[in-house]
C-alpha cells in the first residue's frame, strides 16, 4: 500500500512532535533536580547539617533518577 499522501498540517505536527518530546524532557529534569535541591536544603536545616549531605545525596539521585527517566523515554518504541 502507498502511503497517503500528508497535508501541510500533519507534516508540521510530525516535525513538532520530537521537539516538543525533548523540551518535555528537559524541563523534567529540571524540575527533578528542584526539588532534589528544595528538598534536601529543607532536611540540611532540619537536621542542621555543617555539610549540606542531604542537598548531595538527593541531588545525586535525581540525577540517575532522570537519566534513566530520558533512557527509558528515548528507547521506548513509539
Amino acid at each position: 500500500m502507498e502511503p497517503k499522501p500528508q497535508s501541510p498540517k500533519e507534516k508540521e505536527d510530525a516535525q513538532l512532535k520530537p521537539y516538543l518530546k525533548y523540551s518535555g524532557l528537559a524541563f523534567q529534569m529540571i524540575a527533578i533536580m528542584a526539588v532534589a535541591a528544595w528538598g534536601g536544603r529543607k532536611l540540611d536545616a532540619y537536621f542542621q547539617n555543617q555539610i549540606p549531605w542531604w542537598t548531595l545525596v538527593l541531588l545525586l539521585l535525581a540525577v540517575f533518577g532522570s537519566m534513566y527517566s530520558v533512557i527509558v523515554t528515548l528507547t521506548r518504541k513509539k
